[in-house]
């Protein structure tokens, strides 16, 4: 199960024993502090891995002293396809800021330092903040996409690649982290053209998907390309 961490928003994955009760997963806590738990009291979705499949879940505590949740897996109706494509236009919206961010830093660093090998700790800090957001994000898209797929069969090709497009946004995303990390300086002009690079693969990817997904989730009769 991947729950958000309560403190810092980033995935929190462990082993939980879970069992199945109707539609339902149900999973204990050995203490009432037990992180995953605390997490989910604070933010209730989780992805569970299900023999090898995500799913998206909702946790509702249990009722009374017991220290446990029930997982509600993902189903997607009309009302909740719609629900799903506003509430993925506003992740995009949040990301597309942090990436605006991270740009302007970028920027505002050419303009006062020109050609000398600069390496900024902001730039670094808006670029850790949108990986954990994406990951996140990601983690719980793949959990989604099970949903949507069996409510949707013909979304099928259109989720795989989004799949796919989720671990080249990952591996894009380490490398430019690796980058910014390094001990080397970093020429102004060479790093922009590396975030400029990982950058427009996500609006690419935020692109397609918004074209792909969100007609079907809202209903309006069209078919993706």
């Amino acid at each position: 199960m991947t729950t958000a961490d309560a403190g810092t928003g980033r995935p929190r994955t462990v082993d939980v024993d879970c069992r199945r009760s109707g539609s339902r997963y149900l999973a204990y806590a050995p203490d009432v502090d037990s992180p995953w738990y605390q997490d989910l009291l604070v933010s209730p979705q989780a992805t569970l891995q299900i023999e090898g499949v995500p799913h998206a879940a909702r946790a509702v505590p249990l009722e009374g002293e017991e220290r446990g949740v029930a997982l509600h897996l993902l189903e997607v109706d009309a009302a909740r396809g719609r629900a799903i494509a506003d509430q993925l236009l506003v992740h995009h919206g949040e990301l597309r800021k942090t990436l605006a961010a991270a740009r302007a830093e970028l920027d505002g660093e050419q303009s006062a330092q020109r050609d000398r090998p600069v390496l900024r700790r902001e730039l670094l800090g808006h670029c850790v903040t949108f990986c954990n957001d994406l990951r996140m994000h990601h983690l719980r898209e793949d959990g989604a996409f099970t949903a949507i797929q069996k409510a949707h069969p013909g979304l099928a090709p259109a989720l795989d690649r989004l799949r796919q497009e989720h671990e080249t946004v990952s591996r894009a995303l380490r490398d430019l982290d690796e980058l910014l990390q390094g001990k080397k300086e970093i020429e102004s002009a060479a790093l922009r053209e590396e975030f400029d690079r990982v950058a427009n693969g996500l609006e690419e990817h935020f692109a397609y998907e918004e074209a792909n997904l969100l007609p079907a989730l809202r209903g309006d009769g069209r078919t993706p390309p």
